[in-house]
């Protein structure tokens, strides 16, 4: 194949060999000055497999003749070299090769060029359409992994339902690293159970291999080991899953089920697993009428339905199988109930026939006043107990993987508990949608501080960093700061030096960010101090987080004006003790009242929800909050 540079090409430009196994160059070179074509040959030993060529600079002119045994080949490309993204480009045939062009890249296909034109041709169109596959399903991003057996179990899959050939999983892999430029290879697992991980690549969003893995993970569910009893039960098991995606394979030690494991198991190092569903109360119906066709049998199912449907969420988000969190609902509030047809179900207790209630029941009981309000009290604990075994510590370093899977999870909550109700009344809807809102708000809230932790443990392990802060933080005027803050603040002045010199002081000892956490721990304590135990305690936390957010925001001010050096540190500080510091006064807060973190936090969702329906449909809906200006720092 001879493939002709044409074009604005440099006197003497040369072409620059990649780095390629088995491949060896003849010491051929002819440069022709007296046209404006350039042609530059050099002679390869023909080699069967994808072999990857670039240059620096060169036209993009294409064109082929037979050589014999031997293949007569000049590539030409853009310059840059080969990108590092994936590749996406046009499939051609040039001759008895197969070119696939993306930019600066060129992948070559050959065949047996001693053999048959048809056996050339069919090879080509073979490698095309495999080609035209990976690039149709799979895509490159950052933070994620795909198990390598498992993108090698889709393509023997395709292969079958194809009837083509397929290769060998080394020759596989590497065609997978010259389509996906730049993947790393990640064993990832606990140990004795990991497995091989390419990192940087995804199926994408539009694939139909998503169903194919949704049937996968839904049957390695419960693969692991658990303290917990099992409550996905698969009805039935999808005709010939495992076989076709591992049981062809001899390269293949595991099946997709495993992967899925181990990837799970890999993340559960960093959450709670030995976290428990705490008791739910009863309902307090008080001396309401109950509603017409109810009785408290009814009631009673509903507690013991309520609380199996509790456990099997905790189960599954102890599993890290977020995405079945929505089939849960669906299946709990009858919006697809289970169907004969359906390769798998989910079954919300261990008597499937029994524990059904009619949905005209459960519409009329979440109706009942009495029932919502304690549907809510079970969904504060339920969420909270979620949050718990998720981020057990906002500061301990977790995977981005993990944190994003999180943020993903929290960002589809409203919309599947919404679907799954849609044939339920507002109220009931309002009052649960409130609850999770405030849920998926505190995922993303624990899931952005422990990001800033991370960060910031970088800034105050570095000792030229934490001796330019402190530099800088001794030539802020702070007694034009406090005047500035002191009509909006209304602090003390003492408690206001006091904090400053404890800052710089805890600075200058380059405490690590464990020691910091103390530190802010200790300043939350001493100013909510004179307000424990008083009704007031709630407003006075909010006050104080008032005050510290204004307070910093007016030394940031000051770094910022006078060019601070280290500002871009102090900022990223302040970012983070500003977060911890909401984490920590929204704990104070519940446990003053009795209440979980969630509970305090959606009681402003459910007050604005009560709001919006109180207003007219052409007043805004604003959340407004009377806050009286109170000092809780001048009473430490």
């Amino acid at each position: 194949v001879l493939v002709q540079a044409s074009g604005s090409a440099q006197k003497g430009g040369e072409v620059q060999q990649l780095s390629v196994p088995r491949v060896q160059q003849v010491p051929q070179q002819q440069v022709h000055s007296a046209v404006h074509t350039y042609t530059v040959r050099s002679a390869y030993s023909y080699n069967p497999e994808a072999q990857l060529y670039g240059q620096n600079s060169g036209g993009n002119y294409f064109d082929s003749q037979a050589s014999g045994t031997h293949a007569t080949t000049v590539v030409s490309s853009a310059s840059g070299g080969v990108p590092s993204h994936s590749m996406v480009g046009i499939a051609m045939d040039v001759g008895t090769s197969h070119i696939i062009s993306s930019g600066s890249t060129y992948l070559i296909h050959g065949g047996n060029m001693e053999g048959s034109r048809n056996h050339i041709s069919h090879s080509s169109r073979s490698s095309s359409a495999m080609l035209q596959w990976l690039l149709d399903n799979y895509e490159t991003a950052e933070g994620v992994s795909l198990p390598r057996c498992s993108l090698y179990n889709h393509y023997l899959r395709h292969c079958q339902e194809q009837k083509l050939d397929p290769v060998n999983a080394a020759s596989f892999g590497k065609l997978i690293r010259s389509v996906f430029m730049g993947l790393r290879t990640r064993r990832l697992g606990t140990r004795g159970n990991s497995k091989y991980h390419y990192y940087g690549i995804r199926v994408k969003p539009d694939s139909p291999l998503n169903r194919l893995q949704e049937d996968t993970q839904y049957m390695a569910m419960r693969q692991q080991p658990v303290h917990q009893k099992q409550r996905f039960k698969p009805l039935q098991k999808v005709d010939g899953m495992s076989d076709s995606l591992c049981g062809s394979s001899q390269n293949c030690n595991s099946t997709p089920e495993q992967s899925v494991a181990a990837q799970s198991q890999h993340h559960q190092q960093y959450i709670d697993t030995s976290h428990t569903l705490p008791p739910f109360p009863s309902p307090d119906l008080g001396t309401q009428l109950l509603p017409e066709r109810i009785n408290m049998n009814d009631v009673k199912k509903l507690q013991t339905l309520y609380r199996d449907h509790c456990e099997a969420t905790l189960d599954v988000v102890m599993n890290l199988q977020f995405h079945y969190i929505e089939k849960l609902w669906q299946t709990f509030w009858y919006s697809t109930p289970p169907s004969s047809d359906e390769n798998t179900s989910i079954s919300n207790s261990d008597d499937d026939m029994e524990g059904v209630i009619p949905q005209e029941k459960l519409v009329a009981l979440c109706k009942y006043e009495p029932v919502r309000l304690w549907m809510r009290s079970c969904d504060h604990i339920l969420y909270q107990a979620l949050v718990e075994i998720l981020i057990p510590d906002v500061l301990r370093p977790v995977p981005s993987t993990l944190t994003q899977a999180i943020r993903n999870f929290a960002k589809s909550l409203e919309g599947w508990l919404t679907n799954a109700m849609t044939s339920f009344p507002q109220e009931i809807v309002r009052t649960k949608v409130a609850v999770v809102s405030a849920f998926a708000q505190t995922l993303r809230r624990y899931t952005s501080l422990n990001h800033l932790a991370q960060a910031a443990r970088a800034v105050l392990q570095n000792t030229s960093q934490i001796n330019q802060m402190l530099s800088d933080l001794n030539r802020v005027d702070f007694a034009n700061v406090q005047e500035q803050a002191s009509w909006v603040c209304q602090c003390d002045e003492s408690v206001v030096q006091r904090l400053e010199q404890d800052f710089k002081v805890t600075l200058q000892q380059q405490s690590s960010l464990d020691q910091w956490a103390t530190w802010l721990d200790n300043v939350v304590t001493q100013v909510l101090k004179p307000h424990q135990g008083s009704p007031s305690f709630p407003k006075a936390a909010r006050q104080f987080l008032l005050k510290w957010s204004f307070y910093s925001s007016m030394v940031i001010r000051d770094l910022t004006l006078r060019s601070a050096a280290s500002f871009g540190s102090f900022h990223l500080i302040r970012l983070l003790y500003d977060e911890y510091m909401f984490y920590l006064v929204e704990h104070r807060v519940a446990q003053a009242t009795g209440e979980t973190p969630i509970a305090v936090m959606g009681e402003l969702s459910d007050m604005g929800s009560d709001a919006d329906r109180s207003r007219g449909p052409t007043e805004p809906a604003v959340k407004r909050e009377r806050i009286e200006m109170s000092h809780p720092l001048q009473e430490m």
